[in-house]
């Protein structure tokens, strides 16, 4: 597949890379370290990266490029595969598109497509992929690239972080991905961002069989002064690391009065959860959006349901897929 990979990138000038909205550190890092890669590797070559951005930006910033850029073009998405939640839909104006992903779900969009759910994020693909081709990573993909696997592995914990992870990991750093730089920016916290942290803490909820849970509208983002993204996807893990929560979910309200859903899970898969609401992501951390908090309480009867089906017929297998 790597191959086929390269044979895209060689054929087209132009090259667009698009990612996920709501970007999060593999997002980012995967999405700018191709196009660092690219850039140092295919210096005839034009090469873009276009979306949204949020505190992820310090890995580097995103191009805004005319509609005719995408003529004659190759789109690659990474980090996603379902069309709704690509950032920058002017991919449908590409000639052709690829995905590079490594989620669960299937792709409904792209000409090529390569996924690979047992590797923990979609930045190890990109730096298998130049290793294969010992093509140049300067330190600049590096840490970008050694930001997406951090990230994903959550601080390489999480399930599917193997001895691969750590070899390809250990590449990056050989190839001097800054690695304090990258901590730095994951751990340092402004005040605001420390008390937002109490406000979880101290008013998450629980159901009958322990998930807990947030409901969050606009008035959190605005009493601590930061954005819908770091209320929804950076405060999740405060309800995680609980002894007898076995899931957590966080809802919140976000400018077009939609409410962004994201669960995590110790063990249990909950995917098909997340999918039966029109999302999706991995195993034990995916997510959605749904249109109001009164589909909340459904979702959350969803969980109790599973986790009433664990305690009757036993463990849940994961399939080795975070």
């Amino acid at each position: 597949m790597y191959k086929e990979i390269m044979d895209l990138i060689n054929k087209y000038q132009t090259i667009i890379i698009h990612r996920h909205i709501n970007p999060d550190g593999d997002a980012y890092g995967s999405q700018l370290g191709l196009k660092r890669i690219i850039e140092v590797n295919f210096p005839q070559k034009q090469v873009f990266a276009v979306g949204d951005t949020n505190t992820f930006a310090f890995l580097g910033e995103v191009d805004v490029i005319d509609d005719t850029m995408f003529n004659n073009a190759l789109s690659i998405i990474i980090d996603v595969s379902v069309k709704h939640l690509v950032s920058d839909h002017r991919f449908e104006l590409s000639d052709h598109v690829l995905i590079i992903d490594h989620h669960l779900n299937s792709a409904d969009c792209g000409d090529t497509v390569h996924i690979d759910s047992t590797v923990i994020a979609s930045a190890q693909i990109i730096t298998e992929f130049a290793l294969t081709y010992e093509l140049e990573i300067d330190e600049i993909a590096a840490t970008r690239l050694l930001t997406g696997i951090v990230t994903d592995s959550g601080r390489f914990k999480y399930p599917n972080t193997d001895a691969k992870t750590f070899r390809i990991a250990s590449e990056l750093l050989e190839r001097k991905a800054d690695i304090q730089h990258v901590y730095h920016q994951l751990y340092t916290e402004d005040l605001n961002f420390k008390k937002l942290k109490g406000y979880f803490i101290n008013n998450f909820r629980l159901t009958k069989n322990r998930v807990a849970y947030m409901k969050n509208d606009l008035s959190v983002k605005d009493k601590y002064g930061v954005t819908t993204f770091t209320v929804s996807r950076a405060m999740v893990n405060q309800m995680g690391d609980i002894k007898d929560v076995e899931i957590w979910a966080n809802f919140t309200l976000n400018e077009e009065n939609e409410v962004l859903c994201e669960f995590r899970s110790k063990r249990y898969s909950i995917v098909d959860i997340a999918r039966k609401y029109g999302g999706g992501g991995h195993a034990l951390a995916c997510g959605c959006t749904i249109t109001s908090f009164d589909d909340v309480d459904q979702v959350l009867q969803d969980f109790d349901q599973l986790i009433e089906d664990v305690k009757i017929n036993g463990s849940q297998e994961i399939n080795g897929d975070l």
